[in-house]
């Protein structure tokens, strides 16, 4: 019987060169996408998958454990100015999930992450998430990713989501893991085609990458057109803009 995928790591601890300077002193999961940080749109997504324990992994942590912890004097602030909306807000990402943060300065490639930081998965199957990646999609990234898992059995590859259980670990534990490199999954996932358990798929949904600057203007523009509240008006400010 396959066991269910209820733990997920998100994958954040590169320095995010490609956003400097903003990730020189902070997260790029904190970068934000219209008004919510990018780590918040992966968590909301992975606790719409099932997923009950999320361990992120970062080189700056501070602000994203401020960001999930319930701010008591700010919440009672906002109640006494009657700031309903605001509040009501704060408390929808208060979500009901174990969420760990964990700092990681050195950039050993993501398979690294997992190996260091998801010792669990010698035991259970574990969902990979990387953080420069969202998708907008009808069924969540990570649960479809996860549907392949439950049907099949294996592995599973996807764009910027996995599925890796314990039968990956000793592979990735064998590798050898150079500072500034990030090739290690190449051959763990070779390996594990070779032993007939990795299965790929491709996510249904519209892609969306948030990790160099222009993809992150066109996914700005992407989600600011789709907005209902003002998308028509900056869909007509661009095109005057293009004149």
């Amino acid at each position: 019987m396959k066991e269910k995928v209820t733990k997920a790591i998100v994958i954040g601890a590169g320095l995010g060169t490609r956003m400097y300077p903003f990730t020189k002193v902070d997260s790029k999961l904190m970068i934000p996408v219209m008004n919510r940080p990018i780590i918040e749109m992966i968590v909301e997504e992975l606790v719409n998958s099932g997923i009950k324990e999320i361990t992120v992994v970062s080189n700056h942590i501070t602000k994203i454990k401020q960001l999930f912890e319930e701010n008591k004097s700010l919440n009672n602030l906002l109640e006494k100015l009657n700031k309903t909306e605001e509040l009501k807000l704060l408390k929808s990402i208060e979500y009901p999930v174990k969420i760990k943060v964990i700092e990681h300065d050195q950039p050993m490639g993501w398979m690294y992450e997992v190996y260091d930081k998801a010792k669990c998965l010698k035991e259970e199957p574990i969902l990979v998430c990387f953080s420069d990646l969202l998708f907008d999609s009808k069924i969540p990234a990570a649960k479809q990713v996860i549907s392949k898992y439950e049907k099949t059995g294996k592995n599973i590859k996807s764009e910027g989501r996995f599925i890796l259980k314990p039968s990956a670990f000793p592979l990735i534990e064998k590798e050898e893991y150079v500072l500034g490199e990030d090739v290690a999954d190449i051959d763990v996932f070779e390996k594990l085609r070779e032993q007939d358990d990795l299965e790929t798929m491709s996510i249904d949904g519209h892609f969306l990458n948030v990790g160099e600057t222009k993809s992150y203007i066109k996914t700005i523009c992407y989600l600011g057109l789709k907005n209902k509240e003002f998308g028509e008006e900056l869909k007509e400010y661009l095109k005057e803009l293009i004149k």
